[in-house]
């Protein structure tokens, strides 16, 4: 079994820019760099939460990829319209192949 016949959905990765309005606030707006990205979204344990590393661990979501170039923190990604912040990011095998995302469901 190939890891790409593994990814069972799609999503959407999403620049986040920050500008603010003439009043004075803070507005996002979303500029797309991957669209129709194949991909699996899995979500993380209780246990993954709290016993794994102090920088993922606010983190609800793990989404595996074919490796693209993002930076955590400033792009979310949107699977069936639900938007996901992405606060990890991690290669997997140090191939520069694959790579996990870690994701914080937004509105929660």
């Amino acid at each position: 079994m190939s890891f790409k016949s593994l990814l069972n959905k799609v999503c959407d990765i999403e620049l986040i820019s920050l500008s603010v309005s003439p009043q004075g606030e803070q507005q996002e707006s979303y500029t797309k760099l991957y669209t129709s990205a194949p991909c699996r979204l899995r979500a993380r344990s209780v246990w993954e939460r709290r016993y794994g590393d102090p920088a993922y661990q606010k983190s609800t979501h793990s989404l595996y990829l074919e490796s693209v170039n993002i930076t955590a923190g400033k792009v979310r990604v949107v699977i069936e319209n639900a938007p996901y912040n992405v606060v990890g990011v991690t290669d997997m095998g140090g191939a520069g192949r694959y790579q996990c995302l870690y994701l914080e469901r937004k509105g929660l």
